[in-house]
C-alpha cells in the first residue's frame, strides 16, 4: 500500500498578522479601515502584511489543497492560527515554535486536518539562526520526517558563509537515511554541479532535488525575485528526498513574472510556492 501527498514550501516574506481580538471573520478583516488594521500592530519591523498579499497566499494553498506546507518568515503563533482561522477557514493544523530568530520571523507548518493519525513538531536547538522546525506525520503505517529550514541569509562581511556553512553541516547530521524530507529556504545555491561550496555536506548525502527529479533543467528554475543591481531570479528554496520517496511530480508556482521592482512588490512574496506530489510505501513502524 502506498500513500500519496501533496507537499509545498513557501517563504511567505515578513508575514504578520497580529489582531486585537481573535473573533474577526474575513467580513470583519476586509472592512477595517487600513489605518485600523495597521494600528493592531505597530512594529516597524514586522508590521502587518497586506491583507491582498494574505489572500493570494490563502488562495494558492486552498486551490492545490496540500496535505502539508512549510513557511519560512512567520511572525509568531499567533500570526499562523490567525491566518489558518480567518483565511483558511480552520481546515489546517498550525505548528510553530518562537525560537531563535533575531528578526522576529520564524519557520511554521500548516498540517491539513484529517489526513495523518499524529503530527509531532519539534525545535531541533539553537545551532541555527532561525528555528529548524521537524516535522514526524503519521497516516495508516506511513511515517515521514520533514526537516523545514531558513539557513542563514548572504548578509554580513561574509555573507554569511561561515554561520551558513556551521547550519548546513549541522542540518546534514540531522537528517536520516529514509522517509526524510528537507525543505524551506536555503539563502543559497544548492543545485548540484552549480551549488555553493557550503552546501556540499548536505549534497552529499542521499537525497533527491524534486525539480530534477522531474527533468526541469537547472537555467529553468527559480523561487526568488530580486531587483537590485540588475534583475536576479534565482533558486534559493530547495525540496530534496530520501530515495524512498518516489517523486510523481513537482513545479514551482509563479502566477505573474515581475517585470520591475514596483510589480515585485505587488507580489505576495518575493519568494514562489514549491509543491511535489509524493509517494511513500507502507511498512510497519
Amino acid at each position: 500500500m502506498t500513500t500519496e501527498l501533496h507537499i509545498a514550501t513557501f517563504n511567505a516574506e515578513n508575514f504578520s498578522l497580529l489582531l486585537d481580538r481573535d473573533d474577526y471573520t474575513r467580513e470583519d478583516l476586509d472592512a477595517l479601515p487600513l489605518d485600523d488594521y495597521r494600528a493592531m500592530n505597530t512594529s516597524i519591523y514586522n508590521p502587518n502584511k497586506d491583507r491582498r498579499k494574505i489572500a493570494r497566499i490563502a488562495r494558492i494553498i486552498q486551490k492545490e489543497d496540500f496535505d502539508i506546507v512549510g513557511l519560512c518568515e512567520i511572525g509568531g503563533m499567533e500570526t499562523l492560527e490567525a491566518f489558518n482561522r480567518i483565511y483558511l477557514d480552520g481546515e489546517y493544523i498550525p505548528l510553530l515554535h518562537e525560537e531563535n530568530s533575531k528578526r522576529g520571523i520564524f519557520v511554521g507548518a500548516l498540517v491539513k486536518k484529517g489526513v495523518f493519525r499524529h503530527v509531532t513538531a519539534k525545535n531541533m536547538g539553537n545551532d541555527f539562526s532561525r528555528n529548524l522546525l521537524r516535522l514526524r506525520v503519521q497516516t495508516r503505517q506511513d511515517y515521514l520526517d520533514i526537516f523545514m529550514v531558513h539557513l542563514k541569509s548572504q548578509r554580513g562581511d561574509d555573507y554569511g558563509i561561515d554561520e551558513r556553512a556551521q547550519e548546513i553541516g549541522r542540518l546534514a547530521s540531522l537528517v536520516g537515511k529514509k522517509r526524510t524530507i528537507v525543505m524551506g529556504d536555503f539563502n543559497g545555491i544548492a543545485i548540484r554541479t552549480q551549488n555553493q561550496f557550503e552546501f556540499e555536506p548536505l549534497l552529499e548525502l542521499p537525497l533527491t532535488d524534486v525539480l530534477a527529479a522531474v527533468g526541469i533543467p537547472p537555467g529553468q528554475r527559480h523561487t526568488h525575485y530580486y531587483f537590485g543591481n540588475g534583475t536576479h531570479f534565482s533558486q534559493l528554496d530547495y525540496m530534496f528526498c530520501t530515495h524512498d520517496i518516489h517523486i510523481m511530480d513537482a513545479s514551482v508556482i509563479e502566477e505573474a513574472v515581475p517585470r520591475n521592482r514596483e510589480e515585485r512588490y505587488n507580489l505576495p512574496s518575493d519568494h514562489l510556492f514549491l509543491r511535489a506530489r509524493i509517494e511513500i510505501e507502507s511498512e510497519d513502524i
